[in-house]
């Protein structure tokens, strides 16, 4: 059905579509639970009574079928789609999903707003309609909101629509709060270039925050004067908005990443007590480590998707672990001097002056997985020594 109506759009540009009372206006969706909704939706409604057309445009499709998909969306080479349905059909997602969708009717001339349905409509013809998407600075809002620009002179956004001085992160994780672990593998795979402050029209990225925007964009004239660049807002959906209800769970990465760290202790004290040598643990500690390590050197390698390299993560996610993990198992199971132990006291040591040096925010989870390395490191450097002051 969605191709359908993207066919039938892309024929719109064929003629004239203004005439009688006319409408545009920019739809704002509040997040969903899918992890391509967490960040909500901005749609471009069209409404012309005398045609009886009412239309919501949006450059927030894609196909799952397409070839590679996954391999594509993973390599950041994932091309998102314009189109069009009816305002219905639209509308239907978001009441079954519960969320809140706000209008926001713009102040423009009628040959303003001819030219803006006529590049977007130009948009949907078939040979244009797709587009490299780039959840920061190319998606389904910031598509909008730089059509807009192209038929309004005199528009100006202030920076008061967000409160403080925030960076791309913390938008972020404000966003994933109750979304956990979606939230931590953000903050995994994204580096250092998002931990810089924002600026207005960076943060217009997120649907709620352009709403925002422009609530408070003005509109200078010719003679002077300024007007409200939106001459009506409704809140067309109540919705439950449950997306922004923190979900109470002891499964995630804080705990998680807390349960690992008094694990090890545990281990190091059987250990002690036993006198035997887990080094299971440690072969599962090191492999888990160096694969996760070595994805994010390949999505720092390979990936187009902006931010995800200069990511200092990989001091402590590192994929040198898979290469001494045989050696570092073997001198524990033989119970021969463990100096290899030293690469990983080094790295994580590494890791823990980054951020205090702050090269790079991390979630706090991750301090934990540190701590837990660097102890059970420097244990099994000093395991013999340890052992011998048979403290229990």
């Amino acid at each position: 059905m969605r191709r359908f109506f993207l066919f039938i759009v892309s024929l719109f540009a064929s003629f004239p579509l203004f005439a009688g009372n006319v409408n545009v206006s920019v739809l704002t969706c509040s997040p969903g639970d899918e992890i391509y909704s967490l960040f909500g939706h901005t749609g471009l409604r069209y409404k012309n009574d005398a045609k009886g057309l009412d239309l919501v445009f949006s450059y927030g499709y894609f196909d799952f079928d397409s070839p590679n998909f996954v391999w594509r969306f993973i390599l950041g080479e994932t091309d998102y789609i314009v189109g069009a349905v009816p305002y219905e059909m639209f509308m239907e997602e978001y009441e079954e999903r519960g969320a809140v969708v706000v209008e926001q009717v713009l102040q423009l001339t009628p040959e303003q707003e001819q030219e803006l349905i006529d590049i977007i409509v130009l948009n949907c013809r078939p040979e244009n309609r797709k587009y490299r998407y780039n959840y920061f600075y190319n998606n389904c809002t910031t598509k909008i909101r730089d059509q807009i620009a192209r038929v309004t002179e005199g528009l100006s956004y202030t920076r008061d629509f967000v409160a403080g001085n925030p960076t791309f992160r913390e938008e972020l994780r404000r966003l994933t709060s109750s979304h956990p672990w979606y939230s931590f593998g953000i903050d995994l795979l994204l580096g250092a270039d998002i931990d810089k402050p924002a600026t207005s029209k960076e943060l217009q990225f997120i649907p709620g925050n352009y709403q925002q925007a422009l609530e408070k964009a003005v509109l200078s004239l010719e003679n002077g004067k300024d007007i409200p660049f939106v001459k009506e807002q409704n809140l067309i959906v109540l919705g439950t908005d449950d997306s922004k209800t923190v979900v109470e769970s002891r499964f995630t990465p804080f705990y998680v990443s807390l349960l690992l760290l008094l694990f090890t202790f545990i281990i190091m004290l059987c250990e002690v007590r036993s006198k035997k040598t887990f080094w299971l643990f440690d072969a599962t500690l090191l492999t888990l480590q160096g694969v996760c390590g070595a994805l994010l050197l390949f999505m720092t390698l390979f990936s187009q998707h902006p931010a995800v390299d200069n990511n200092w993560v990989i001091l402590l996610l590192n994929p040198v672990m898979l290469f001494i993990m045989p050696v570092y198992v073997n001198r524990l199971r033989k119970h021969r001097t463990m100096s290899i132990a030293w690469v990983q006291v080094i790295f994580v040591v590494l890791f823990f002056l980054s951020a205090a040096f702050s090269v790079q925010v991390y979630p706090t989870p991750l301090y934990f997985c540190a701590i837990a390395l660097l102890v059970r490191s420097v244990f099994n450097i000093y395991k013999e020594r340890i052992c011998d002051l048979s403290l229990y």
